[in-house]
């Protein structure tokens, strides 16, 4: 949710959450704001800006800062999170990647599963893509449970950029017919 909202609706919201539920919130802004939000955007909106609802589970909180170093925990989607210090969790497949290459991962580098299983963090499985990479994989469906056509759907995904990028193309990365 990159600037997609006013200060005005910030501070709308931190003012709002101290007497609302996140639901109600959400319901207020998209009515005050003629806006209409999914509830993990709205999710991922607050736990950026800090903002906590009155429903905030704040047991599940604690229970996560108590957990050691090195503590893994996975998540309902399957991926699994690493504890690596005091509020600070990390994928346990970045962690895997940056621990095997010896090199520090920025926030546009995305790791993915070549054959698609979260289960197996072996060295070959483990892949560095780009954000805009990762974006065409999914947005084209290119990701497979064989590794040699996820590797096929990236190297698919770069000659796009590529192209795009040559041709002086708009950012939009949608095969033509």
């Amino acid at each position: 949710m990159r600037n997609k909202y006013s200060k005005e609706f910030e501070e709308e919201a931190k003012d709002k959450s101290s007497v609302l539920t996140q639901r109600q919130l959400r319901k207020y802004l998209e009515d005050k704001y003629n806006l209409i939000i999914s509830k993990n955007a709205f999710s991922k909106y607050l736990y950026k800006h800090g903002i906590k609802c009155i429903d905030y589970n704040t047991s599940k909180v604690r229970k996560m800062d108590k957990k050691p170093i090195g503590y893994e925990y996975r998540k309902n989607d399957g991926m699994i999170l690493v504890k690596v210090a005091d509020n600070k969790w990390i994928y346990k497949q970045r962690l895997m990647y940056m621990k095997y290459h010896k090199c520090e991962l920025t926030s546009d580098d995305y790791i993915i599963f070549l054959n698609q299983n979260r289960n197996d963090f072996s060295k070959d499985n483990l892949v560095k893509v780009s954000r805009r990479e990762s974006s065409i994989l999914s947005n084209q469906k290119m990701f497979s449970k064989n590794k040699d056509l996820t590797n096929l759907g990236i190297l698919t995904a770069k000659l796009m950029i590529k192209a795009n990028s040559i041709k002086g193309g708009n950012g939009n990365d949608k095969i033509r017919n």
